[in-house]
């Protein structure tokens, strides 16, 4: 996720993302909703995977990147919930609109390095999984074009295709999004712009968010943003990123941290407020606000 070979959220987590995200404290819930089905054996909150069943899915351990310890502020030792997991439990939690706008929680348990899947069936399985799995980053217009370390808002998560099924590491692909010349220097450009701000609010460079795939297709087609993947040669083009089924009953913990698209005052963007309300609802109560 970056041009380093560091893990995708690291510098966020740790506050390395100056005017962009960091960790946010505690806030009262207020009335939100969200509607994830249940988790089902996937019912608890995140933790790492053992070795062997990284391997066993087409994964070399070894290329894990910034692999959650459990000692390393943004996880914790626990007794994990079944034979797939060690005892890391993942603390860190990110926000995320699927394709038709709904939000979902997940974790970053690791980037993955150069090469990173198994020379066999397992390991040509695992990749197309990741290639199919696409996570759209929204970079700060003039920042990084293929870097984490400046969202402009929350990311985006195709569910489809059977995810929570099929794709049992979180194995993702990142896709960036950044806004053309076209966005900013054309009367159509900027009327779309405004129209769309209008509906979704904005995000933390004042360009509009975008909640949708519907939203996404239209401004690629008019030619107002690009997309575009790292090369497969470089660090972070996949990363393990295990998306919380059901945040509700506990799976969002109580000592759970959010890391979101903040202002420089270091309130969180209006337009995204109703994630942080949500989750400090599911962290303290267990259940989504009333």
């Amino acid at each position: 996720m970056r041009n380093t070979p560091i893990s995708r959220r690291t510098a966020a987590s740790l506050l390395l993302l100056t005017g962009s995200a960091a960790l946010l404290p505690p806030r009262p819930a207020s009335a939100s909703a969200s509607n994830p089905a249940r988790g089902g054996d996937d019912d608890h909150p995140p933790y790492d995977f053992t070795d062997a069943y990284y391997r066993s899915n087409g994964v070399l351990p070894s290329k894990l990147v910034g692999r959650r310890n459990g000692t390393d502020g943004i996880s914790v030792f626990g007794a994990p919930p079944d034979s797939r997991f060690r005892n890391v439990r993942s603390l860190l939690t990110l926000p995320a609109y699927d394709l038709s706008g709904k939000h979902w929680y997940f974790t970053v348990l690791a980037d993955l390095a150069v090469a990173p899947f198994t020379a066999n069936a397992a390991g040509r399985r695992a990749r197309a999984l990741a290639e199919q799995s696409v996570v759209y980053v929204f970079p700060v217009r003039g920042g990084d074009p293929t870097g984490v370390g400046n969202s402009r808002q929350a990311d985006m998560i195709d569910l489809s295709g059977g995810y929570f099924s099929g794709n049992p590491l979180g194995l993702w692909v990142h896709v960036f999004v950044n806004w053309t010349a076209k966005a900013f220097d054309t009367t159509v450009g900027r009327n779309a712009l405004r129209a769309l701000a209008l509906r979704n609010g904005r995000a933390l460079d004042g360009t509009p968010v975008i909640r949708t795939e519907s939203e996404l297709e239209d401004l690629t087609r008019a030619g107002l943003v690009t997309r575009t993947r790292r090369p497969t040669d470089v660090a972070g083009r996949w990363f393990v990123c295990p998306v919380i089924k059901d945040p509700r009953d506990g799976n969002v913990a109580p000592d759970a941290l959010l890391v979101t698209v903040r202002r420089p005052d270091g309130t969180p963007l209006p337009a995204e407020q109703s994630f942080v309300t949500d989750f400090e609802s599911l962290r303290r109560t267990g259940d989504y606000p009333h």
